[in-house]
């Protein structure tokens, strides 16, 4: 296989595995490629010889062991998450127990965590699991990273996307929406309460690493039950150092170009 289509063939194979879905059959692949079973076979023989397919029963395909390969060569050698799991450490041991520290970035038109560190202590759901995609308009990730997006993306996200913008209350127009964004961006930090998971509280401060083309965050999920307003506070502040840290990381090795965000009026006092 080789070419751009050969490339959005795979991302399109690759896309069905969705939440929970183990086997995808040739007949699936031949309805989401649209094209007819002999070329769906033709385009599994391919997969699997590269190892992203597996044919595991009569029933069809699972994921293939390149996949781990792969996934183990991000963690050895991705720039974001070396510069990021350090600081993430460190900041798991700050924070109060039964907290969670997320790093996310952009991805699609969603967020995506790529790593996680947890607090002591019992955990409660966090929805941003590693390697799910979610949505931009809703939890404070999501809307961290949303606010260091550049303005031409913001206002077709706007053109595409205003109906849902106006549900998630981030604007009626294309200027409340920019205004709500740039909210966020002044103030260097997000804060979401039950947003995404009941009984979470999210606190996220984003970067933006524009040479390799990444805008994340840093995000403190904590207990709501457990969670004073002093908590809090010292949330924000921890959360706008890290993601400044990371950001400073990313250039040391070596990347240039990037810009950390200000630190927020928090760190400055």
């Amino acid at each position: 296989m080789a070419g751009t289509g050969s490339i959005n063939q795979i991302s399109d194979v690759l896309d069905l595995f969705a939440d929970g879905r183990s086997l995808v059959s040739v007949d699936d692949i031949a309805a989401a490629l649209k094209v007819p079973q002999s070329s769906a076979y033709r385009t599994l023989r391919a997969m699997s010889e590269i190892g992203f397919l597996d044919r595991v029963s009569a029933e069809g395909y699972a994921l293939g062991p390149r996949i781990m390969e792969l996934y183990r060569q991000l963690q050895l050698g991705n720039p974001l998450l070396s510069a990021a799991r350090p600081v993430m450490v460190a900041l798991a041991a700050e924070v109060p127990p039964e907290s969670a520290i997320l790093l996310c970035r952009g991805y699609r038109d969603q967020v995506m965590c790529v790593h996680q560190e947890m607090a002591l202590g019992p955990q409660d759901q966090v929805s941003y699991q590693v390697g799910r995609p979610m949505p931009l308009y809703r939890g404070s990730s999501s809307l961290a990273v949303l606010a260091v997006l550049d303005r031409a993306r913001l206002v077709r996200l706007h053109e595409r996307d205003k109906a849902e913008i106006k549900r998630a209350g981030l604007g009626a127009t294309q200027e409340e929406f920019l205004a709500s964004l740039k909210a966020i961006r002044k103030a260097g930090h997000r804060v979401s309460r039950g947003e995404v998971d009941k009984g979470r509280i999210g606190v996220s401060a984003p970067f933006v690493a524009r040479e390799i083309g990444i805008a994340g965050c840093i995000s403190i999920v904590l207990s709501e039950r457990r969670a004073s307003e002093a908590q809090i506070s010292r949330a924000v502040l921890q959360a706008t150092t890290a993601a400044h840290d990371v950001a400073e990381k990313l250039a040391a090795h070596g990347e240039t170009g990037l810009r950390p965000p200000r630190r927020s009026a928090a760190r400055q006092r």
